[in-house]
């Protein structure tokens, strides 16, 4: 069973967006990719949303999670449309899943992230 208000297995790695309402992530030249990690003891993420810093806390329950953004920096940059999509898909988020699928003869570890049912993204995570 998962503590309450936090889960141990989005800890501890990095996950990168792959997806985002229904398509692959494709991003421009100078545009870094989009991640965030977990921070357990302090129930709080970061990350980058592709161009700014984001940062804030998150609680989970069962198959629920809220992320609570809490400061973006503010730099501007040529191609905003993907970061602010990302920031919005954020904050409409209510659950989450993880989902572990072999590829290339290795184990990836995916996070789902829904609007009720709706998938609205998929992060891939860096880290064992």
């Amino acid at each position: 069973m998962k503590p309450f208000g936090k889960d141990p297995a989005l800890e501890q790695r990095k996950w990168e967006l792959v997806e985002i309402g229904g398509k692959k992530v494709s991003l421009p030249d100078g545009v870094q990719k989009i991640s965030l990690e977990f921070e357990g003891q302090s129930n709080t993420f970061g990350g980058n949303s592709g161009c700014n810093q984001c940062n804030g806390m998150y609680t989970t329950h069962e198959d629920m999670i809220k992320l609570h953004m809490m400061a973006v920096t503010k730099m501007a940059c040529p191609a905003m449309e993907m970061e602010n999509l990302f920031l919005k898909k954020m904050e409409e988020t209510t659950r989450y899943e993880l989902k572990k699928v072999k590829e290339n003869k290795k184990w990836v570890e995916y996070l789902h992230f829904y609007k009720d049912l709706e998938q609205v993204m998929v992060l891939k995570s860096t880290a064992p």
